[in-house]
């Protein structure tokens, strides 16, 4: 049986030790690699790249405490309110941590 993770590609492995070219980049403490082209060698298009990130929901697994134990509450969140939903944990307004982002894509986007 083949092995899903063949296809993954560690975006953040430099391909030697002693490669010059290959400099780590970061922002505010963050690594980050830039990507420009899609699969097909095409540039992005910032337009469609909106129309596609309005039209995707990412779910979101905040783990809370509730008393007995420990429950994990799955919420689906649009594109437009992934921040705010995001900051409420962040400022405190709600409790629980967030364990997991997962985005969920339409089917009909394929």
């Amino acid at each position: 049986m083949k092995n899903d993770n063949d296809k993954v590609i560690n975006l953040f492995k430099n391909s030697s030790n002693n490669d010059d070219t290959a400099q780590k980049r970061f922002f505010k403490g963050f690594q980050y690699v830039k990507i420009t082209r899609d699969e097909n060698g095409n540039y992005f298009k910032e337009e469609a790249l909106r129309e596609y990130a309005q039209k995707c929901f990412y779910i979101i697994t905040v783990m809370k405490n509730n008393g007995i134990g420990v429950g994990l509450y799955k919420y689906k969140v649009p594109y437009e309110s992934l921040l705010n939903f995001l900051n409420q944990f962040r400022n405190n307004k709600s409790y629980g941590e967030v364990i997991d982002i997962e985005r969920y894509v339409p089917e009909d986007l394929a």
